[in-house]
Parts: C-alpha cells; structure tokens; sequence
C-alpha cells in the first residue's frame, strides 16, 4: 500500500493507494495515528484504494477514536463502489464522515 501526504497546515490528506490489509494495516495505523496527533482534520482519499480487510477497518476505527478523543475530524473521500460496500456491511457508514 502506497500512502502520500498532501500537508494544508492544519489539514492533512493522505492519499491511498492498494490494499489496506493484514499486510499493511498496521503501517497504515502508525501513519494514520502519527497524522491525527499532528493535524485537526485528516482526509483519507481512497480514489486509488482497492480493498479493505477487518484489520484495515481497526486502524480506521482506533484512528477514528483518536480524532473524536481530540475534537478533531476524520473525514473519507472518493471511497469506490467495493470498499464502501465494506463499511455498509460492517456498519462503519455510521461510524465514519464520508464527503
């Protein structure tokens, strides 16, 4: 999984790309938790993410957790048809903002 950083001062957009799972998540988690204690809002773009296993969902969720914990926001954009046919499935459309 390839993971890049648009950096907008107080906003962070970490573009996506491949598959978030076993393999990756947990170097996923470690960025995406180093960019919530850095950023008040983190945009996760998915336009380029294919999949997306249980432990992909964790770190969504723990980063989701540490962005609520600091009144900051975690949004999702251009999630594609599959991956967002995952978080209606597991319940996480509840949990997540998606723009």
């Amino acid at each position: 999984m390839i993971i890049k950083l648009v950096n907008r001062e107080t906003e962070a957009e970490l573009l996506l790309e491949g598959r978030m799972d076993a393999q990756t998540s947990v170097e996923a988690e470690t960025v995406f938790l180093d960019m919530a204690e850095r950023f008040d809002k983190l945009i996760l773009n998915m336009e380029k993410l294919d999949y997306i296993s249980s432990s992909g969902l964790r770190a969504l969720k723990r980063t989701h957790m540490a962005m609520v914990k600091k009144s900051g926001v975690l949004e999702l954009k251009n999630v594609n048809k599959m991956v967002m046919e995952v978080f209606e499935m597991t319940g996480f459309v509840s949990l997540l903002r998606f723009v």
